[in-house]
């Protein structure tokens, strides 16, 4: 398989609200969008792999271990991927799955949680505010290495001013490398990005459909 694109150029646009969004603290986060199989879920994982599509390895480590120790401490054992030979750095908003899956799996991974920025709006500001970001639905990939929710927002154009605050919406997926096929995903929105602690928040999301979908 070739290597895939995972940013498209709306999104490559908005990557400076990434720092602010992973790295942040009192989040606001909420899921807009999600998905499950309907098929029976059979594999409990042993080893879950946490994989941050970011392009700088520090923020990349840095969001898979908060995630990874909340999952762990919710009773998922999981570890950040840029701990496992083969998949530290950053990811350039390129991966290949298929040499993932292989390095993955050689390191005793049964599945992986990967998580995609997939866009964010400015609103809410002392500053004037005539186009904003709304969500308006998803549409449909395939493959556990690239985004799944697409196009998940437009650009609209309001009047007026008001209070400047930034949002962002990031999807995360779990997949069973046994099966190679997906088992949830969701999308979820943080409001106040300036004073929300997102990873943290996000893992719980995580956490809860991990849950929900009988995987711990």
């Amino acid at each position: 398989m070739t290597i895939i694109t995972l940013f498209k150029a709306g999104r490559l646009l908005l990557t400076a609200f990434i720092p602010v969004l992973l790295l942040s603290a009192c989040a606001q986060t909420s899921v807009v969008d999600s998905w499950k199989t309907d098929k029976p879920v059979t594999n409990k994982p042993e080893k879950v792999a946490v994989i941050a599509v970011l392009p700088e390895a520090l923020m990349r480590k840095a969001v898979e271990i908060d995630v990874a120790k909340v999952l762990h401490d919710k009773g998922t054992p999981a570890v950040p991927a840029s701990n496992i030979p083969g998949m530290s750095g950053g990811i350039r908003g390129e991966i290949d799955p298929d040499v993932a899956t292989e390095i993955l799996r050689s390191a005793g991974v049964d599945g992986v949680v990967v998580m995609f920025y997939s866009g964010g709006a400015n609103s809410e500001g002392y500053v004037r505010s005539d186009y904003w970001a709304q969500f308006v639905g998803s549409g449909m990939s395939y493959g556990w290495g690239r985004p799944y929710f697409t196009n998940v927002y437009t650009v609209r154009q309001g009047p007026g001013w008001a209070d400047y605050r930034m949002s962002a919406l990031v999807e995360s997926s779990f997949y069973d490398l046994e099966t190679e096929q997906p088992v949830w995903r969701i999308v979820t929105e943080t409001k106040d990005t300036e004073h929300a602690d997102a990873a943290d928040d996000i893992a719980r999301k995580i956490a809860s459909e991990m849950r929900s979908a009988g995987l711990n």
